[in-house]
């Protein structure tokens, strides 16, 4: 019900329903001393009953000039102006009523109506407040005390005078929805429950809505979606323009992940704001439902065709659809009306994505260069020419990341796996360990590092170990940190014969297992530092517990062969050096090693290109 649906029927509640003998005892209204109502009252007040307030107001104003201090008629003169919309002379009227009439609740309690209409909840809490003072069990009073004080989201305030209203109204369907709504803001789902068991839906399809949709709040509140569910689609039945409980309905189905029960979801209210349009746009296409994303964001773009947010969101419906030439030819639209360096960076992935290559690269750079400070847009061209190889380009790109954004720790991590790509492993190493100091617990850097394995000699390894013990030393609590220092250490220590680097080697290892146990590297490297001082049970668990993590381990199934072979199991030793030989042949060693680094790169450092803008607020217009 809207609050001027409301304040009308307070207006009448306590003006025609005196006459009628339906409103609150008979001293509610308190007149000048005279025995009856004058004509012009009775001739206003049937034409409001008629809705002519313009002529009702006529009478009135007649009226008032031969009786200027009849509160009666100013009080209809307030109703009669409220139905005008000239509410601040209402106001005016109002007041007069509770200046002629200060002890009796008439004119507190319709200033206070006029107030709640007009938005201003602590004025009417005030007025509705001294009504009480003068008519302590008005139900009706009670009623908008507390339905004010809830929306300034002051429940516990509201709730004694709403219970106070129920006890006297126990069956009145308003009273009891007031009262459970507040009761249900207060976390008291339980006595929300008994009040609403209490109710019977109206037969008015709004009101009846209403009441579903506070039921499906409770159900939730039980963690009974499916109870949820039944009653905020009844409450979107009764009232296919209620856009609260369509919302949660939306929202349930959706988190439920059921692919078939969101394309059953019922179409949306018919006036959805475009704010509504846009954040559930939002809320579909964050959960993968694209088709249904792509209608709702189009629709923000019919009432707004500039919207910059709803653009770019429908460019990702589009890709999520598969619609990727319309995405760009949407793009390069927009692009030329207003051109941005985040919507052509967008217009490159895309393009990337259909194949066209050379786009591609023709907008990433154009994006470098509308926004050269945008680490993302640099990431993004250095990414494009790694992906195809095109390496001097990438180097130079990355070269110049490092040098404008030194803080990134992909972009050292992009030049490393550049110089690696061009077999250049020192300058890799020398970038991975920058990487690394900058993010110690980067999963990439760790990998990368790991990757260059027998790539430097010993003693150039060697070179990097201050380094790596003050990167461990510094972040003990970093698994990648610790696993790199570790395996470095096993690494060179094995080479150079330098045994005694053992025990710190397994420290480091132990450590980088302990933090982060799934780091199939790092169990293979303890398997390798067991199996060095023949404790060939320890490293067969570690080796076990590598390819767990990591099936496809090429080095994992040579080192668990030769630990099989070690402890006399020649059958499983077999088995293990065919699934080897196996990885072997699928892969070209030196090749898919480069560009296994690359794809694995770009996979993980990249953002998700396709997260949806959200800069608007969260939640959802009703």
């Amino acid at each position: 019900m809207s609050s001027r649906a409301i304040g009308y029927t307070l207006l009448c509640f306590l003006s025609v329903g005196n006459l009628l003998g339906v409103g609150p005892p008979a001293q509610t209204v308190r007149e000048a001393p005279r025995k009856e109502f004058s004509s012009a009252y009775k001739t206003a007040l049937r034409l409001l009953a008629q809705k002519k307030p313009g002529e009702a107001l006529a009478e009135i104003d007649r009226g008032l000039e031969r009786s200027p201090t009849d509160s009666s008629l100013h009080n209809l003169r307030g109703l009669a102006l409220s139905d005008l919309g000239r509410l601040p002379e209402a106001e005016v009227s109002f007041r007069n009523v509770i200046r002629l009439q200060p002890k009796a609740a008439i004119g507190y309690g319709n200033l206070a109506a006029l107030f709640e209409e007009m938005g201003r909840s602590e004025e009417a809490v005030a007025f509705f407040r001294e009504a009480v003072k003068r008519e302590p069990t008005n139900p009706e009073f009670l009623v908008r005390i507390g339905s004010n004080l809830a929306a300034l989201a002051r429940y516990s305030e509201a709730a004694p005078y709403l219970e106070k209203a129920w006890a006297a109204r126990p069956r009145d369907f308003r009273t009891g929805y007031e009262y459970a709504r507040i009761l249900l803001e207060l976390k008291m789902t339980v006595e929300t429950a008994k009040v609403l068991r209490s109710l019977t839906p109206p037969s008015d399809p709004a009101l009846a809505a209403r009441f579903h949709a506070l039921s499906a709040r409770v159900a939730e509140e039980r963690g009974d979606n499916a109870a949820a569910l039944r009653s905020y689609r009844r409450a979107y039945q009764l009232d296919p323009e209620f856009v609260g409980p369509y919302i949660r309905f939306t929202q349930i189905t959706l988190a439920g992940g059921d692919l078939k029960e969101i394309e059953k979801l019922p179409r949306p209210p018919s006036h959805l704001s475009t704010n509504q349009h846009f954040a559930l746009g939002l809320l579909f296409a964050s959960h993968g439902a694209s088709r249904q994303a792509v209608t709702h964001f189009e629709a923000v773009l019919r009432q707004e065709p500039e919207n910059y947010e709803a653009g770019y969101n429908l460019t990702l419906a589009y890709r999520g659809v598969g619609q990727t030439e319309q995405a760009i030819a949407f793009l390069r639209k927009k692009i030329e009306r207003e051109p941005s360096a985040e919507l052509v960076n967008l217009l490159a992935s895309i393009e990337e994505e259909a194949g066209n290559q050379l786009e591609a690269v023709r907008y990433f750079q154009r994006a470098v260069e509308m926004d050269p400070h945008n680490e993302q847009y640099n990431f993004d061209l250095g990414a494009e020419y790694l992906t195809h190889f095109t390496l001097d380009p990438a180097l130079e790109v990355f070269r110049v990341g490092t040098q404008r954004f030194p803080k990134s720790a992909r972009q050292y991590l992009g030049l490393g796996i550049v110089h690696f790509a061009l077999r250049q492993y020192a300058d890799a190493a020398r970038a991975f360990l920058t990487a690394l100091e900058i993010d110690p617990s980067s999963p990439g850097a760790s990998s990368a590092w790991y990757s260059l394995g027998p790539s430097l000699s010993p003693i150039e390894w060697e070179h990097f170990i201050p380094g790596l013990k003050h990167l461990a030393e510094t972040h003990p609590a970093k698994a990648e940190a610790q696993f790199c220092y570790g395996a470095t250490l096993l690494r060179v220590g094995l080479a150079l014969g330098k045994g005694e680097w053992l025990d710190e080697s397994e420290s480091g290892l132990t450590a980088a297992v302990r933090l982060k146990p799934g780091l199939a590297e790092a169990h293979l490297e303890l398997g390798a530092l067991f199996a060095a001082r023949k404790q060939e049970e320890k490293a067969l668990q570690e080796f076990l517990e590598a390819i767990r993590l990591d099936p496809n381990s090429v080095t994992g199934h040579y080192r668990l062969g030769q630990t099989y072979r070690n402890l006399g199991r020649l059958e499983l030793a077999q088995e293990a050096l065919s699934r080897y030989a196996q990885l072997t042949r699928s892969r070209n060693e030196r090749v898919t090693r480069s560009r296994q680094a690359v794809r694995q790169f770009i996979i993980s450092e990249s953002e998700p290109k396709s997260a949806p803008i959200v800069r608007p607020a969260g939640e959802i217009p009703r």
